[in-house]
């Protein structure tokens, strides 16, 4: 555990940490919202498919 933090300390002033941790947070960002999108676009689909069977009747 030791040798973990001094090698982790020496990025500590670094700004490779700081990419690091934007990219995974924009790589999460970017799957949720695809995932979202999808949830909704079925959603949508439905939606619009029932629309047409009403406007057929």
């Amino acid at each position: 555990m030791q040798e973990i933090n001094q090698f982790l300390s020496g990025f500590q002033n670094n700004y490779f940490l700081i990419a690091v941790a934007a990219a995974l947070f924009f790589l999460a960002k970017a799957i949720t919202g695809y995932i979202t999108y999808r949830h909704y676009e079925r959603k949508f689909k439905q939606i619009d498919k029932k629309l047409d069977e009403l406007l057929q009747k």
